[in-house]
């Protein structure tokens, strides 16, 4: 499943929101072959790598769930 667009993927958990940003070698690739996990800044617009992941991932599902996990551990670990 080739991916339609560059943008952010917002994912909330727990009362966080993450941004799932992939990186593509191609437009018309299967896969992505990295990823990173972005938390928001304290101004508008901004963020902060929490993670980045690198592939290679069977197909853009996969790469998505691992994205998931990743950032639902990263605001796992900063919970108290």
């Amino acid at each position: 499943m080739p991916h339609q667009l560059d943008i952010p993927i917002a994912h909330a958990y727990r009362g966080h929101t993450m941004f799932l940003k992939f990186v593509w070698r191609r437009p018309n690739d299967d896969a992505p072959i990295a990823a990173k996990i972005i938390e928001p800044a304290q101004i508008d617009g901004l963020g902060e790598v929490a993670a980045e992941l690198t592939g290679p991932w069977h197909d853009y599902p996969a790469a998505i769930d691992e994205a998931t996990a990743a950032a639902e551990r990263w605001i796992d670990s900063q919970l108290p």
